[in-house]
């Protein structure tokens, strides 16, 4: 179903801990007993800390896919899953939902013991600003930690589009109005992108529905949408196949494509180092419980997933997918979703796409 969107406007603490007792200049069996006794006991505390993360030990752990296997969401909560069963011996199983808002319910209508968890982006909020979900994510779920920023997304179109740079897309969408096919969900954070170029480059897109990064990539590369947002991961494969052409990337502002762990040519640029400087978007992804979970918990679990998101293995394959590895404690977390749900709020309202806060 197509429609206009002409008037769119726009490290702390770590899973292992070390306890060192000194008993240098001991003078008799009394001190040198007495520092066995502390070394022994301090080292119990760091077992029980050790051991207290959180996260269900005896349990298989349900981390919910809000969107099919492929995406970008989908591979960074693998990779997630797979930290959290080799440092903490965990059992977790990842399962994925073709709709975005099927998976959010899911997770806001389990039992808040821990075993049912997501990985959520802005999406969340955007679904339920536009009245095109029920789910309140303010209050249906827990926030338990602020995790990787999305980083840089690329703009891709078909490998045989006449255009090799965002400019040139921009030049062609402005002589040819209403006629590029943009793909994006009915309410999302790409909405929301989409949004923030048209008003930015005053150009005329019309709205084709595909809510999952795979459903975008095969539809770019059947050419059967103009453009769409893909994760720079999945963007490379495809490009180096020839099946789609990268015009540019999005990220946060000021950020450029040099802070990418990898050397990427010059056509992954991002829109404001192309030259356009209002397009841009910050958008942050969170691990999520039901509402209602325990406060200790939460915050153990909080803690424990630092160690995840800086071991190498996890944080390369974050990286790998265009985005930026991240951990905030839990304060920092509650604050980062109170801020971007605020400005989704503020966007939304310039879209005209508001309907309920």
């Amino acid at each position: 179903m197509k429609k206009s969107i002409k008037s769119i406007l726009a490290a702390g603490l770590i899973a292992a801990m070390a306890a060192s007792m000194s008993a240098c200049g001991a003078s008799n069996e009394s001190s040198t007993a007495a520092s066995a006794d502390k070394a022994a006991d301090t080292a119990a505390e760091a077992t029980a800390s050790a051991d207290d993360i959180g996260f269900a030990k005896d349990e298989t752990i349900t981390l919910v896919v809000p969107g099919k296997a492929g995406g970008g969401s989908d591979l960074g909560i693998r990779y997630y899953s797979e930290g959290l069963n080799r440092i903490y011996g965990l059992k977790t199983t990842v399962t994925n939902y073709d709709s975005n808002t099927i998976g959010h319910q899911t997770v806001a209508s389990a039992k808040p013991d821990g075993t049912t968890l997501t990985v959520a982006t802005s999406a969340l909020n955007i679904q339920y600003i536009t009245g095109n979900a029920e789910v309140n994510p303010m209050k249906d779920f827990t926030v338990i930690a602020c995790l990787q920023d999305n980083g840089f997304s690329t703009l891709a179109v078909p490998a045989d589009a006449p255009y090799d740079d965002f400019a040139g897309f921009v030049d062609y969408a402005k002589a040819h109005p209403g006629e590029l096919n943009a793909g994006m969900p009915a309410a999302g954070a790409n909405t929301i992108l989409f949004g923030v170029i048209t008003k930015a480059t005053g150009i005329e897109l019309n709205s084709v529905e595909c809510a999952s990064e795979s459903d975008r990539l095969t539809n770019l590369a059947g050419g059967f949408i103009d453009i769409g947002v893909v994760g720079v991961g999945n963007a490379v494969e495809y490009e180096k196949a020839g099946k789609i052409k990268v015009i540019g990337t999005v990220s946060s502002d000021g950020t450029t494509i040099s802070e990418y762990p990898e050397t990427l040519p010059d056509n992954y640029k991002t829109l404001q180092e192309q030259g356009f400087d209002d397009c841009y978007l910050a958008v942050f992804h969170y691990l999520l419980g039901p509402a209602g979970m325990d406060e200790t918990m939460v915050k153990n679990m909080n803690a424990a997933m630092q160690a995840v998101c800086e071991d190498s293995t996890v944080s390369d394959g974050i990286a790998s997918v265009g985005n930026i590895p991240g951990w905030h404690d839990l304060e920092e977390s509650q604050k980062i979703q109170e801020e971007e749900y605020a400005q989704d709020v503020e966007i939304s309202k310039d879209l005209g796409l508001f309907v309920q806060e």
